[in-house]
């Protein structure tokens, strides 16, 4: 169980793109919250705050508590906006729950035991993560950090899908309770893949050493070449002895 996570963020009245960049440089991020019964509240959080309780195993997928202006509300984390290139934190959106309200969140699928898989550690295979996340919905009371699949022992063929998951009580996948059918596999375990390249190295090799040859008979030929056009040193002298005798 990850540590309970605590903010502090104040209320903010100004918005718009020029206001939201103030903030920032004056080292807070913009953020909303809304939901529940009351309307919407734009809050302001520092940037270091925020930064340091995303490091936080489960930041995601926990219920956090933010005090605004001194009042605590019990929210989710919906959306964190990042800068594309810097992935600096732009604003974050919060919305509250209720320890009994049920809710719907995407959180991730963990396997254990994937060293010491008997598909891995018998049998040379591999590990093979085919899902890295799913959408829940349980009561926020019950909310899971993480759905965790054990493939101690699964061997090479193996799968497990998302029916197949142990989950905790009271949480349920939506897509399978959508529609039964449009279940899937998870995680399997396959033979190890190998890279054979020793035949393309072969190849390469060949072809520089025929082109090294290639240069080399082209560098021969020239030179023949320049030798026949061009006039021995005897040839020039006998040539001017004898322009200068007429």
């Amino acid at each position: 169980m990850s540590e309970q996570v605590n903010l502090s963020a104040a209320e903010r009245n100004s918005e718009g793109k020029s206001s939201n960049r103030n903030l920032r440089r004056s080292g807070f991020i913009p953020g909303v919250v809304y939901g529940g019964k009351e309307e919407p509240k734009k809050i302001s959080i520092m940037e270091k705050d925020i930064v340091k309780a995303s490091e936080v195993a489960g930041f995601a997928t926990q219920v956090l508590r933010i005090s605004i202006e001194g009042k605590e509300v019990d929210v989710v984390v919906k959306e964190i906006q990042r800068h594309p290139a810097t992935a600096r934190v732009l604003h974050a959106d919060f919305m509250r729950v209720d320890p009994d309200s049920k809710i719907t969140l995407v959180v991730p699928i963990r396997t254990l035991n994937d060293e010491n898989c008997v598909g891995v550690k018998a049998s040379g295979g591999q590990v093979n993560h085919l899902i890295n996340d799913v959408e829940i919905s349980c009561l926020a009371s019950n909310l899971p950090e993480q759905l965790e699949i054990d493939v101690l022992e699964l061997d090479i063929g193996d799968t497990v899908s998302l029916s197949e998951i142990k989950l905790p009580e009271g949480v349920e996948i939506t897509l399978l309770a959508q529609d039964e059918d449009r279940d899937q596999a998870v995680v399997s375990i396959t033979e190890a893949r190998e890279m054979i390249i020793e035949e393309e190295e072969v190849e390469l090799e060949g072809e520089e050493l025929e082109g090294e040859e290639g240069e080399e008979g082209e560098e021969g030929e020239e030179g023949e070449t320049k030798d026949q056009d061009t006039p021995s040193e005897s040839e020039e002298s006998d040539s001017s002895k004898k322009g200068q005798k007429e």
